[in-house]
């Protein structure tokens, strides 16, 4: 009826087969949907039937070249479902054979059949091995061409329109088809009808049946997309492989002003911007399979150096119109030929026996001039402005815009369509995936009034390869640490005092592993530090002082000149030797602008600040009245490993090797200052620590990554009345509340860009402070509400009250408590991870906020209010800290399709020295794919559901918990 029905309308006829459908009876269409049923379920069997008879026993019997168990393989289940199908089909014949629109029912027989374990399990089987079949199948046909012969004879013979592979396809494609006609046979079947009930039945049964064939559809597309993503981690040299990530596409492109083809690697979460890594002599250019979800994808078996690493929602495609005035001069095509040729004349150059250094050279430079050329005349080119797309990075280290250009429009197109597709995905996936409560984990106090401070997982991984998370805890005499393990489980592994601690720990910070360019192989150095004196060359510098000039000491040009040359010296030995060096792996942790145009690295953009010199000129007027920080310790620094910083309230700053046992370990060292450390932030190879007095401390590294705890930079940015009570990196920028007032630093020139007023209120100061993308958020003391400003135009765009979300949640507690919770509500700490803002408060209630999305020109009122939710599980007191720590887990060696794990190219070469690198630094980049463990610190433990859980929960109101959460 639908053809005749398709047939009508394309002759014009639309208004009649309107009327006429209108008039058909549901008994009718329900008649005509039967027959459908039962034609389509003999055409089926008839397909099973040609494949049995007319390819799979003719290859048994008639085709020596092929062993049976290869056909078995082949045809596997096939015989088992066509003899479960003609039974089906026999049943089906016999009840339309009676048929009888008012009594006949369908239901029961499609649910007496596909409820039968024997045939789920024949189409689960089928399934699973449906992967390996198609294999056989591609193998038989390109490795035995009499092979090849003999299933196109049979094709011939069988007289079957379609081929074999698509023959073999039609199981999988069968169950969505019954459902389908399954629910328009409910849809006409009316509700008193006796088949109703059998049909809507049926219906469950077909459902509960697709979603077991699914399950192991997903399953095998997960298996395919990490064996693809293993593939990658061999060209990219860092962790991809992750569960719910998935590989998209990658692109060859220009990113404008710089020689050399990129490459965009587009994942579900992820964008990674490589440039090839190019090594001398004969290199065999193999492709390997990747599979996207448009199907299978093919790359070049090259490895790349990772310029950036971001998530997704880092990445913001830009609408920026730009003039092209000058006309363009050269054909790029002819270029692009040229440019081809001289890649092949480079690769017969270096098979030549005799010497050929300077051909080498000389068709390098031609190489590198073409590539110049090629892409000044792609900017001319006005018909290139449609290739190209602007595209703003935003990481807390900076922001960096960039300018992609595209081999054509329809690939930027494409390329822009699958980053839009890929955020929409991310964020419904979000949204169904609420945070899952894990365990309570109560930590004993070993001293009277232990209470939590402050908390950070370790960078990378500890010796045994698992994630750790340090837990500051302090009755206001002792500072104390206890060591959160997470492997696989959540446990506590050390509870013990910090050895030279007698203060509360106000701050924590995970200081990352050196990850620039090694000049030369370092082994670690050795600082005995004593008691000194103020140092004379590094005075306090306040706000209002004068810039600073490029000086050292007393003959700053000599030593400048002296360290400039033994730079080129070491950059040219680290270049004879890049094969044994591992090139960085560039992230959201360091600058990727900061290197040599020549090593495929980007220079930083027009618009950042010059950094300052190295050393820093003194002030000729230093103030003696504060002197330098003092270092106690013997310390033995390895830049290979991160370290731990914590801040205390008599001022002083503690060092540990994160992989140190700090109960044991005599390698740490303890700097002290005149003032409480409020607040420590690692930012692009430096660590800036704030001071109770107002006062800046910056803190560097050497030229071999060891940092210079002895000669710190000083400068007053706030004052003893507002000093800077948090401190956090926003966009290249750092972010300084001076109690009531927010002060932007150039973390490089450390002046004020600008300052703004976020409450009226000098007496409260700010409390919490983080960031997400261009969304900055922040709450006050003794405040309620939540401040949202834009990282990058400073405006002030939203403020949210959670005072409703907590009283929802104190429902069920004492009146007496909860009125005195809601008096004295506030927020205690933030946290962001993924797309969630979480919210600690003073009432144990935590809080999460579905953040929305900030770009660069998000305005103030163009975003809707943003959803509050309480959590089930919460604190009887108040909310110490969030933190979240990402579970990662890295292999040493990959193995790839086909059982090598290392291809003719050499990728898997120097793996385990990187792979080492990844475990010793910030190198896994957090993404919404990944899996997250969110830990809250706080008073006791309360489930806010009942009073019941209370009540026992009650009696550990003193003990210190910890919470935890996966999303």
């Amino acid at each position: 009826m639908e053809k005749m029905v398709e047939i009508l309308a394309g002759l014009g006829l639309t208004e009649p087969v309107l009327e006429y459908l209108d008039n058909v009876s549901d008994s009718d269409k329900r008649y005509h949907i039967v027959e459908e049923l039962c034609k389509n379920e003999q055409e089926y069997v008839e397909a099973l039937s040609v494949l049995k008879d007319k390819y799979m026993l003719p290859l048994k019997t008639s085709c020596s070249s092929v062993d049976e168990n290869l056909v078995d393989n082949i045809f596997y289940m096939i015989p088992e479902i066509l003899m479960h199908h003609t039974v089906y089909r026999n049943a089906l014949d016999r009840v339309w054979t009676n048929w009888d629109s008012e009594t006949s029912t369908m239901g029961n027989v499609i649910s007496a059949t596909f409820s039968k374990q024997t045939v789920i399990d024949c189409y689960l089987s089928f399934v699973e091995n449906y992967k390996t079949s198609g294999k056989v199948i591609e193998n038989a046909l390109t490795t035995k061409s009499s092979v090849q012969k003999f299933i196109e004879q049979c094709h011939k013979e069988s007289g079957n329109k379609l081929s074999m592979k698509d023959l073999i396809v039609r199981p999988i494609q069968r169950i969505p088809r019954y459902e389908l006609l399954l629910q328009r046979l409910i849809e006409h079947t009316p509700p008193g009808h006796p088949d109703f009930p059998l049909l809507k039945e049926a219906e469950k049964v077909m459902h509960d049946f697709a979603i077991k064939l699914g399950t192991v559809n997903e399953s095998q597309h997960e298996e395919d997309q990490q064996a693809t993503l293993k593939r990658l981690e061999l060209l990219l040299i860092t962790d991809l492989a992750v569960p719910d990530r998935q590989y998209i596409r990658h692109d060859m492109v220009q990113i404008m002003s710089k020689k050399d083809q990129w490459c965009v690697w587009t994942f579900s979460d992820l964008i990674i911007i490589s440039s090839l890594k190019r090594r001398s002599g004969p290199v065999t250019r193999k492709s390997i399979i990747l599979k996207s979800p448009t199907g299978q994808d093919f790359a070049e078996n090259i490895k790349h150096k990772v310029w950036l690493k971001v998530g997704l929602d880092a990445v913001e495609i830009v609408k920026s119109p730009t003039n092209l005035s000058r006309r363009n001069t050269v054909d790029p095509e002819q270029l692009e030929e040229d440019i081809g040729v001289l890649n092949d004349v480079t690769e017969l150059i270096t098979r030549l026996n005799c010497p050929h250094s300077s051909l080498e050279e000389m068709a390098k430079d031609m190489l590198s001039t073409l590539n110049k050329q090629l892409s000044e005349a792609m900017l001319r080119n006005p018909t290139a402005e449609s290739n190209k797309v602007d595209v703003l990075v935003t990481t807390q280290e900076a922001i960096y815009p960039l300018e992609i250009m595209f081999s054509s429009g329809e690939k930027r197109i494409a390329w822009e369509a699958a980053v839009s597709d890929a955020k929409q995905k991310l964020a419904q996936m979000f949204d169904k995936r609420a945070p899952e409560f894990l365990t309570p984990l109560p930590i004993t106090k070993t001293r009277a009034g232990m209470q939590f401070s402050c908390a950070a997982p370790i960078d990378g991984v500890n010796n045994s390869g698992y994630r750790e998370v340090w837990v500051c805890n302090s009755d206001g005499y002792v500072g104390h640490m206890c060591l959160l393990s997470l492997q696989p489980e959540p446990i506590v592994t050390l509870n013990t005092p910090v050895p030279g601690c007698n203060a509360r720990i106000l701050c924590i910070c995970a200081v990352p592993a050196y990850s620039g360019n090694f000049r030369r192989k370092s082994s670690g150095k050795k600082y005995q530090h004593q008691v000194i004196s103020q140092h004379p060359l590094r005075p306090r510098v306040s706000e209002d002082s004068p810039q600073l000039s490029v000086a050292e000491g007393e003959d700053g040009t000599e030593e400048e000149e002296e360290e400039k040359s033994a730079e080129e010296k070491s950059e040219s030995e680290s270049e004879s030797s890049d094969e044994d060096t591992p090139f960085p792996i560039i992230e959201n942790n360091e600058d990727p602008m900061s290197v040599d145009d020549e090593e495929g690295k980007i220079p930083p953009p027009a618009d950042l600040p010059e950094p300052l010199p190295d050393p820093i000129t003194p002030n000729p007027d230093p103030v003696v009245s504060n002197p330098d920080p003092v270092t106690v310790g013997s310390w033995i620094q390895d830049s290979l490993k991160s370290t731990m910083w914590l801040g205390t309230e008599d001022g002083c700053i503690h060092v540990f090797q994160c992989t140190d046992n700090i109960k044991t370990t005599k390698n740490k060292l303890k700097i002290h200052h005149e003032s409480p450390v409020y607040c420590i932030v690692y930012l692009d190879n430096k660590v800036f620590a704030s001071l109770a007095n107002g006062d800046l401390i910056v803190y560097k590294r050497d030229t071999e990554g060891i940092w210079d705890a002895e000669n710190p930079y000083t400068r007053s940015i706030g004052t003893v009345q507002f000093p800077i009570n948090k401190m956090l990196a926003v966009a290249g920028k750092l972010w300084c509340g001076c109690q009531n007032v927010m002060k932007v630093i150039n973390p490089l020139t450390l002046s004020t860009e600008t300052s703004f007023q976020v409450i009226a209120d000098t007496d409260r100061c700010i409390q919490c402070l983080v960031c997400s993308g261009q969304g900055v958020w922040m709450a006050t003391q003794q405040s309620s509400k939540l401040l949202l400003y834009h990282a990058t135009s400073y405006e002030f765009l939203l403020e949210v009250s959670i005072a409703q979300a907590v009283a929802q949640k104190l429902q069920s507690a004492d009146d007496i408590i909860r009125q005195h919770k809601a008096a004295c509500l506030r927020i205690t700490s933030l946290m962001v991870c993924k797309d969630l803002l979480w919210v600690g408060t003073s009432a144990g209630v935590i809080l999460t906020i579905t953040m929305p999305r900030i770009t660069s020109t998000t305005m103030r009122g163009s975003i809707p209010a943003p959803t509050v939710t309480g959590l089930v599980n919460g604190h009887t007191g108040h909310v110490r800290f969030l933190t979240c720590v990402e579970m990662t887990v890295t292999s040493p060696s990959v193995k790839v399709e086909g059982g090598e794990e290392e291809g003719e190219d050499g990728l898997s070469e120097n793996l385990a020295l990187h792979d080492i690198h990844r475990r010793s630094s910030m190198a896994a980049t957090t993404t919404l794919a990944s899996r997250m463990l969110v830990i809250s610190g706080g008073d006791g433990y309360e489930d806010f559901r009942n009073n019941a859980a209370n009540e026992a929960a009650g009696r550990d109101d003193s003990t210190n918990h910890l919470l935890i959460w996966q999303v």
